[in-house]
């Protein structure tokens, strides 16, 4: 009978490293597909805007180097099909992004990480928050609750 308890028990430890794995990579896609869809949208991703996506690991747990590597050939594709057609690079980057509709813990750091790329390069336009907005009603997060808008400092 031991040796039942502990098949099982290792039963459920495999399953639940699959279970990692599994969040982890949809984790990774889906801050790929974000970043892609915020980066591209001026028509550009910039270096400072992919670097702040490979910095925003830290945001999910994701601190190791096969996730950094991970999320970097993710958002190479993300944004390839940008440059094929933007229109079908965002409708793929939206799917990705559904599918995360019920984390909201990791939605809000999703948000957050976005609206920090779109201003990395120093101007967050209205195409980054139009993106944005997407975004959050992809997942169903209120945008302005999320700071998807700029804030005009009046002086």
């Amino acid at each position: 009978m031991s040796t039942q308890q502990h098949r099982n028990e290792h039963d459920v430890q495999r399953d639940l490293d699959l279970w990692r794995d599994e969040e982890a990579g949809l984790q990774i896609e889906t801050i790929a597909a974000a970043c892609a869809l915020i980066a591209y949208a001026d028509g550009v991703v910039r270096q400072t805007e992919h670097d702040s996506m490979a910095s925003s690991l830290s945001r999910f747990g994701l601190i190791d180097e096969q996730s950094r590597k991970e999320l970097l050939i993710e958002f190479e594709q993300a944004t390839a099909r940008f440059e094929i057609n933007h229109a079908a690079g965002e409708m793929a980057a939206l799917a990705t992004i559904a599918r995360l509709e019920k984390s909201s813990r990791f939605s809000r750091a999703l948000v957050e990480t976005c609206r920090v790329i779109g201003e990395a390069d120093g101007h967050y336009i209205v195409e980054e928050q139009s993106a944005l907005v997407k975004i959050c009603r992809q997942l169903r997060i209120e945008p302005i609750e999320a700071g998807a808008f700029a804030i005009i400092n009046k002086a």
